[in-house]
């Protein structure tokens, strides 16, 4: 709305100085005034175009975030539930570490073996420790968390 607003008032201003009665603008007057009024209205166009791409980017990575804070939300509550002897008076940012620490070694195409053992390591609460089976059911919920 602004946009045509300003394009409105440029072009009036172009028609009004072609008109004027005291001196009659060449042709070139009249050509430079247009290319001037197109620019600005372009400038205007691109800055708005701009705008409106930071705005969703930005929105565009708070969803993002908003998300993985949901699959970090739903891992401690799974945990939580699946493990209670793992997740007796613990935190919930150390049972979040979990994921933390592990993420980078999937994202790295870390072995399953390497991923379970990380997970056993991280999710032992005191010396309550996940076995075998339990780590690499562990692993799959952080696989989830990571994805």
């Amino acid at each position: 709305m602004r946009l045509l607003s300003a394009a409105t008032a440029i072009a009036a201003a172009v028609v009004l100085a072609a008109c004027s009665a005291e001196d009659t603008p060449s042709e070139e007057d009249v050509r430079s005034s247009a290319d001037v009024a197109v620019t600005s209205v372009q400038d205007q166009a691109e800055g708005a175009a701009s705008s409106v791409q930071s705005i969703a980017s930005s929105a565009a990575d708070r969803a993002g975030d908003i998300f993985d804070e949901a699959k970090i939300d739903v891992f401690v509550a799974a945990f939580r539930a699946g493990f209670p002897s793992l997740s007796a008076d613990r935190e919930t940012q150390s049972i979040e570490a979990i994921v933390s620490e592990t993420c980078p070694l999937i994202d790295g195409d870390a072995s399953d073996r390497e991923v379970n053992a990380k997970v056993a390591e991280v999710a032992a609460n005191g010396s309550t420790v996940p076995d075998e089976d339990q780590a690499a059911r562990i692993a799959q919920l952080v696989r989830v968390a990571c994805g």
